[in-house]
C-alpha cells in the first residue's frame, strides 16, 4: 500500500515554511515543519515522508547533514532543495552526490514547484512498489501471514549456496536442518494453519543469524557456524515443540500429521549428503571453486 503524501518542510528562518505550508495544504497534501536538523530527525521518528523541502545555506550544517541521514534511513524519500544562492560546480556535486534528488533556484512560479513535487511523489511510489515486490520474490507466502520472515524457495537456495561458500572458504561448521511436511492433499483443510504454525514455531525458537525457508515443499533451517552435535540439540528442540505444541496435540485430525513429519540434520564437512533438490547448490559451488 502506498502511503500517504507528508511532506516536510525545513528551514531554520521560516521563510520557506510560511509560504508552502499554506500553499501545500490548499493542493490536499500533508505538511509538518522542522526548524533544524534535531527537530527534521523527531517527525522521522513518527512518520515517513513522501517529499522533504529544504533551503540551502552555505553556513548552516543542516544543508549538508540532512541529505544523507534521510537517504541512509529512508531510501524512498525524494528531497527537494531551494535556493536563491549562486553555487558553484563543486557544491553541486557534492549536494547530489550525498543524494539530493532535485535543486531549484528562485525565483519560480508555483505551477513549477507543484511539478516538482509530484515528480517526487511518482518516483518515490515507484521505488516503494519495486521494494514491495522485491519483498514478494524473497519472502514465502506464509511470511505475511506470520508476520516473520521465511523465505522462499528460490532465495533460500542463494543463502544455503553463499553460506555453504563462506563454510568451505573458511573451514567452518554449517548445519542445515529439513522438516519434511505432508503434502496438501493429506492434511485437508488444515493445510494453511498447520503450515503456518510450524513456520511460526521455526522462526520463533531459531537464532537471529539462522535462516528459514522453503525447501521443496517443506522447511529448511540453515545454522551458520554450527556443528553435528549443536545442530542435533536444536532439531531434537524444534521436533519435541512441534510434536507437543497445544493446539496440534489436541487436534485428532493432526494426529497422523504429525507422526508423518520428518526431522533431518546435515553437518558440512561431517555429513552433507542433503537432499536431491539441494543438490544443485554443492554442484554450482564445486564448479565455481574448479575454475
Amino acid at each position: 500500500m502506498i502511503p500517504q503524501n507528508w511532506i516536510l518542510l525545513v528551514d531554520p528562518f521560516k521563510n520557506l515554511i510560511d509560504v508552502y505550508r499554506m500553499i501545500l495544504e490548499s493542493e490536499k497534501y500533508f505538511i509538518e515543519t522542522a526548524n533544524n536538523f534535531e527537530e527534521a530527525l523527531l517527525r522521522f521518528s513518527e512518520r515517513e515522508y513522501a517529499v522533504v523541502i529544504t533551503e540551502y545555506f552555505q553556513e548552516i550544517a543542516e544543508s549538508y547533514s540532512i541529505i544523507p541521514w534521510v537517504k541512509n534511513n529512508f531510501p524512498e524519500t525524494y528531497i527537494v532543495m531551494v535556493t536563491y544562492k549562486n553555487i558553484d560546480d563543486q557544491i553541486y556535486d557534492n549536494l547530489f552526490e550525498t543524494g539530493l534528488d532535485d535543486l531549484i533556484f528562485k525565483p519560480y512560479s508555483l505551477e513549477r514547484i507543484l511539478v516538482h513535487i509530484k515528480k517526487g511523489i511518482r518516483q518515490r511510489n515507484v521505488l516503494l512498489k519495486k521494494k514491495e515486490l522485491e519483498k514478494q520474490s524473497v519472502l514465502d507466502p506464509v511470511a505475511s501471514q506470520i508476520k516473520k520472515y521465511i523465505l522462499g524457495q528460490v532465495y533460500f537456495k542463494k543463502c544455503l549456496r553463499q553460506e555453504l561458500k563462506r563454510a568451505k572458504r573458511h573451514q567452518h561448521p554449517l548445519s542445515l536442518l529439513v522438516i519434511q511436511v505432508p503434502p496438501r492433499e493429506k492434511v485437508g483443510n488444515h493445510f494453511d494453519n498447520f503450515f503456518a504454525e510450524v513456520a511460526n514455531i521455526l522462526r520463533g525458537y531459531t537464532r537471529e543469524e539462522d535462516i528459514v525457508g522453503r525447501e521443496n515443499g517443506n522447511f529448511g533451517v540453515i545454522l551458520p557456524e554450527t556443528d553435528q552435535p549443536g545442530s542435533r540439540v536444536v532439531l531434537q528442540r524444534l521436533s519435541t515443540l512441534i510434536q507437543t505444541y497445544q493446539s496440534f496435540y489436541h487436534d485428532k485430525n493432526l494426529e497422523p500429521v504429525l507422526q508423518d513429519l520428518s526431522f533431518q540434520s546435515f553437518t558440512y564437512p561431517q555429513d552433507f549428503s542433503i537432499p536431491k533438490s539441494l543438490k544443485i547448490v554443492l554442484e554450482e559451488i564445486d564448479k565455481e571453486l574448479a575454475h
